[in-house]
């Protein structure tokens, strides 16, 4: 599959490689690389230009469903923060949790960016939040009720929640093994049809989905848009 990359005009503000190399470099964690795997920190580094291109078409989808009318948003495993700068202009509130919240920390004194990092979902009042973001998280969790239920809890009525997340296909894991990642993935629990059939057995109506790289292809991640009900 060949894509022209000279074509894609982003629309979000791209945090550069220099940044996310030197934060990553210099920022003390007791990540192991399995870990850092899991925060996808080899793929925007990746020297392949079509690797770290999709994983930033991801967040520029994602923006494009986010309601510019909102006040509050959390970013639920924010990794690196790369996506903070983008919700900081749409949101006057914005909150983040991470596992490893060090480098997103890092990075928002760097860009000052005004976030509040949390350490777990209930530090947040009932009903209060417009939005939550999901990207490519959620299929690192085995027991997804337990995450979903706080959410639903946490959002406004008629909250919105975006979810991020890999296929799985044949296509994908081919796509994962020319990328130099065969070996890697098996901290994927899910993918995210499965994760649409949860999200939705527990008070989330599907409102869309977007397929990434083109609508046209065989799909490698899905963006989709769900709303409390």
């Amino acid at each position: 599959m060949f894509i022209d990359t000279r074509k894609i005009i982003m629309t979000i503000k791209k945090i550069s490689k220099s940044i996310i190399q030197d934060i990553t470099e210099n920022v003390t964690s007791d990540m192991s690389e399995h870990d850092k795997d899991e925060m996808a920190i080899p793929s925007y580094l990746h020297k392949n230009p079509l690797i770290p291109w999709l994983m930033w078409k991801r967040y520029e989808t994602i923006s494009e469903l986010i309601d510019h009318n909102g006040e509050r948003v959390l970013e639920f495993g924010c990794g690196l923060g790369l996506f903070l700068n983008e919700l900081s202009t749409k949101y006057t509130k914005l909150y983040a949790i991470d596992l490893f919240p060090k480098f997103a920390i890092a990075l928002t004194k760097k860009t000052n960016i005004n976030v509040q990092f949390i350490n777990d979902v209930s530090d947040l009042e009932n009903d209060s939040l417009d939005t939550i973001v999901a990207a490519d998280v959620l299929e690192h969790i085995e027991d997804l009720k337990s995450v979903i239920k706080p959410f639903h809890n946490k959002l406004k009525p008629s909250g919105r929640l975006i979810v991020s997340g890999p296929t799985e296909s044949i296509i994908y894991k081919l796509g994962r093994i020319v990328a130099g990642f065969g070996d890697k993935g098996d901290y994927h629990h899910t993918n995210i049809d499965k994760l649409i059939a949860g999200i939705t057995e527990n008070g989330f109506r599907l409102i869309s989905v977007k397929r990434l790289p083109y609508p046209f292809l065989p799909a490698l991640f899905k963006i989709c848009l769900f709303e409390k009900v």
